[in-house]
């Protein structure tokens, strides 16, 4: 029966019936609590009790939790009203691909767009362990972002300790007819192993993409038939029709990638979703236009030829020799070389989710990168031809460098300020501007003009200023619906630029072309990183963690052709836009992120034992809960930069996802009885506080947004939260929250640096991290009434204060990356104690948490690939 307009499914108000089949129904609602337009699937009335149906409908949501991917319809939430259960998935405009075949074949490149992002989600899924089953045209949705795979509900999830070439498929197909004789999937897009109801994996998802690729290059189908019985002789005998008899101008690679795809023996078939999408990629690039053709075909004969010269360039001889030669080579014979280089000794990469401290200057000649030496960041330049790697004087604290369009100077954020200074050095960095927000400006100057954006007021806006200083001038500000403007990027006419735009209380992403003169706008580019130019006329961008380049026309304010992949596996963190690259004069650098992170855990003497390393996942935030038993960590999506929260079993080390936000959920902080947990979320507006019961569906917002909010701790009964708030004009203070009023007040607040908040279980002490003397130290402060007593804990340097649940340990993070012990020589009198190293933490250690007793230490521990801490260069871009 379908649902009525109004209908209220928990807060979900119905509105428009968007499709039914034989599983469900689907409806376009709203949600009440967040005001977004959501898609509802409801299981149909008289279903509810049947139990394959309900398995199916249990199996979809629990496939689509475990996946976080631009390509994939995300999950928001699962409920029951009454008898009526239903998933809450996001909404999409658009249409499917199945009716954009009917109206005839897709052209190729839309074809090989839209195929290899089917692939990438597929890969996604594959990762998790889920098999989809159900891959048509049907199910995959077009969108302005890109395309979405949907239905999940014939999904194979991976089972935990069992041989998956055992594996009878009596869990999912031991018959191919189910009990109400219907086949489980749909049969034109079925493999030989699935037709039979043999074991499948993820290949039989490949022989499905085979046929939608198939389908799309020629309007038909691979196997066709008059009846179901038809078609599945001709999916276990037949081949199908050459793709070129069909249509002519496709191109042979493409006939290859869609034959290999459809394979009647698994094992001949590509063994995994990416290498099909790595073939349509490469394809696509060399169909775009004829100079990207010989640019390929170039380069893979110079990885042969340049071979031996990259391992003897394993002292920098080779970027040097390169780099001579090509900065000063004739334009008239074309090359291009790819290089790589270290950071020097004792200097460590910064992670600055705001901006991406790498900057080449305008002739494409000298680089400059901000590092960690010594706890701070510095800038560091080097010329490509050059063996040597200097410092910039003055630089202590800078990130965000950018060069001025002569070359001479270069300008960074520091110390809440916009500075300049000489490259050559010999004079001290000049002050432009101040009142800077915390993470500083992303920047870019022409002439006598700099545009930086900043959100010292509170919102991202664009402003103007003189090379000399002076007061910002306004140039763009966020409208109604929009929460930051971000990445100016002068054009070379110094007149227009482009930037990046974000809309409030979503992902969507828009790259704008602007010009300082008049107000209008036009968009170029969709959910994006920020944006270079390589030559006037080539925009350069990552989008999930891809390095494209594309052909622009400044004049007329468009983009020509299809991109071409330039690297994988690009660092990108797409909450803010920010990704680790630049270019220049025909000369790109970047930074690649293939790293994965483990948990372990170690005793007081440093022993460590492995928790969990499933998957190629990453890991930004953890802790314990109360009873030790289980943690909470931030699971991100490399690709994206996106997270959510996963609760994990320590003994036995399971791990179940707690949060589906679409956001960044992080620093979690569980509630004293454990049911629920507060964390960060940032999600289309600044990161601020949400609670997540543990058995609710939904979380809740604590705070509205408008301040960067990170939780610390709750008081020992639950009724106060401390947490730190970023503001511009007192950097980052501590307040403690009401949980029943939702009233906020500081505890601490100065000019300086407090974070961290950690409350003592004796509910006396407060222990935060402040960098009052220049340096951050650990301090406990007195909660007593009336009495503002603060004593200074650690000696040289610390942070991540934790307390032992009897308020007689504090643990904490020393400069040197050692836990520290910390014990009061006279019970409760912090002023006198005893300082103890138990153990420095594993290398590449990226946060820790100390359990309630104080006797295990839980860690991310960070796995970079083989080239992460490298640069990569590639000189002579054509």
């Amino acid at each position: 029966m379908t649902l009525a307009k109004g209908t209220m499914l928990g807060p979900y108000e119905v509105d428009t019936l968007l499709g039914a089949g034989g599983m469900g129904e689907v409806y376009r609602a709203r949600d009440t609590r967040l005001g977004r337009t959501v898609a509802i699937k409801v299981l149909l009335s008289g279903l509810t009790a049947t139990d394959e149906r309900r398995a199916r409908f249990e199996r979809e949501a629990r496939a689509i939790s475990a996946l976080s991917h631009p390509h994939i319809c995300a999950l928001y939430d699962i409920g029951r009203d009454g008898d009526t259960e239903y998933l809450v998935m996001e909404y999409l405009e658009g249409e499917s691909l199945a009716d954009r075949i009917m109206r005839g074949r897709v052209p190729l490149s839309q074809a090989l767009r839209f195929g290899t992002e089917i692939a990438q989600a597929l890969h996604a899924a594959h990762r998790a362990g889920i098999t989809h089953r159900d891959l048509k045209p049907g199910n995959v949705m077009i969108t302005s972002s890109g395309v979405k795979l949907l239905d999940f509900g014939l999904a194979k999830l991976a089972e935990p300790d069992r041989n998956e070439s055992n594996d009878s498929g009596a869990s999912t197909m031991v018959n191919p007819i189910t009990a109400e004789g219907m086949v489980v999937g749909t049969v034109v897009y079925m493999a030989p192993e699935q037709l039979e109801g043999k074991s499948i994996d993820h290949r039989t998802d490949i022989f499905a993409l085979g046929c939608i690729l198939y389908e799309m290059a020629t309007g038909q189908r691979p196997f066709a038939g008059a009846s179901r019985a038809a078609v599945t002789s001709a999916i276990l005998s037949a081949d199908p029709a050459p793709i070129r008899s069909l249509e002519p101008s496709a191109p042979p690679a493409l006939e290859r990638i869609i034959l290999t795809a459809l394979e009647k023996n698994p094992d001949d078939r590509w063994q995994t979703a990416q290498d099909v999408a790595r073939q349509l990629r490469w394809l696509s690039e060399t169909s775009s236009t004829t100079e990207p053709v010989s640019s390929i075909k170039s380069s893979h004969v110079r990885r042969h030829l340049l071979l031996a010269l990259l391992i003897a360039a394993a002292t920098g001889a080779l970027l040097a020799w390169g780099a001579t030669r090509l900065l000063t080579a004739s334009p008239s014979k074309p090359t291009a070389v790819h290089l790589q280089f270290a950071m020097p000794e004792g200097v460590t990469g910064l992670f600055t989710p705001e901006t991406p401290n790498i900057a080449i200057s305008p002739d494409g000649q000298t680089l400059c990168f901000g590092a960690a030496q010594g706890g701070e960041a510095v800038l560091f330049l080097r010329r490509l031809d050059s063996f040597e790697i200097r410092k910039l004087e003055g630089s202590n604290g800078a990130t965000g460098p950018f060069w001025s369009s002569d070359g001479q100077w270069i300008g960074f954020s520091a110390h809440g300020k916009l500075w300049k200074t000489k490259v050559e050095g010999g004079q001290a960095p000049e002050a432009l501007t101040d009142t800077l927000a915390p993470a500083g400006a992303v920047a870019s100057w022409h002439g006598h003009t700099i545009l930086f954006a900043d959100r010292a007021q509170g919102r991202s806006e664009i402003y103007r200023i003189s090379d000399q200083g002076g007061t910002p001038v306004k140039v763009t500000a966020p409208k109604k619906g929009e929460w930051r403007h971000a990445w100016p990027h002068f054009l070379s006419d110094g007149q227009h630029f482009l930037y990046w735009s974000s809309a409030a209380n979503s992902f969507n992403r828009e790259i704008i072309l602007a010009s300082l003169d008049t107000p209008a706008t036009s968009v170029l580019l969709r959910n994006v990183s920020q944006v270079g130019l390589i030559k006037p006329d080539q925009l350069i961008y990552v989008r999930d963690g891809e390095l494209l380049v594309q052909r622009f026309d400044a004049d007329k304010g468009a983009l020509l052709g299809d991109p071409a992949l330039i690297a994988n596996d690009v660092e990108y963190f797409y909450a803010s836009g920010r990704a680790i690259f630049d270019a220049a004069n025909g000369v790109i650098v970047y930074r690649t992120d293939t790293s994965t992170g483990r948990l372990v855990e170690a005793d007081r003497k440093g022993v460590t034992r492995l928790i969990d390393d499933h998957g190629p996942f990453q890991y930004l935030s953890l802790s314990y809960s109360n009873d030790g038993k289980q943690a909470a960590v931030t699971v991100l999506n490399r690709a994206t930069g996106l997270g959510d929260i996963w609760i994990y079993d320590l003994s036995r080390a399971v791990r179940e996802r707690l949060t589906n936000d679409s956001g960044l959920a992080a620093m979690p902080v569980w509630s004293p009885d454990g049911r629920s947990i507060v964390y960060s979320l940032a999600a289309g507006a600044l990161p601020h506080l949400f609670r997540r019961d543990l058995t609710a569906s939904a979380s809740e917002e604590l705070l509205p947004p408008g301040t960067f909010q990170f939780p610390g701790s709750f008081s020992p009964d639950g009724k106060t939260l401390f947490f730190d708030q970023i503001l511009p004009q007192t950097r980052s203070d501590i307040l403690r929250l009401d949980m029943q009023t939702r009233k906020a007040e500081p505890v601490v607040s100065s000019p300086f640096f407090e974070n961290d908040p950690q409350v003592s279980p004796d509910d006396k002490w407060l222990a935060f991290v402040s960098n009052s003397t220049g340096s951050s130290e650990v301090y406990l402060q007195s909660l007593s009434a009336g009495e503002m007593h603060r004593v200074r804990i650690s000696t040289n340097g610390g942070s991540s204060p934790r307390w032992r649940r009897d308020t007689q340990e504090l643990f904490y993070l020393s400069r040197e990356n050692a836990i520290m012990s910390v014990t009061p020589k006279t019970t409760g009198q912090w002023d006198d104690t005893k300082i103890t190293e138990l153990f420095h933490q594993p290398p590449d250690a990226l946060r820790f948490a100390s359990s309630p007793d104080g006797q295990s230490f839980l860690f991310i521990v960070g796995k970079p690939g083989a080239t992460d801490s490298l640069f990569h260069v590639i000189l002579g871009w054509q």
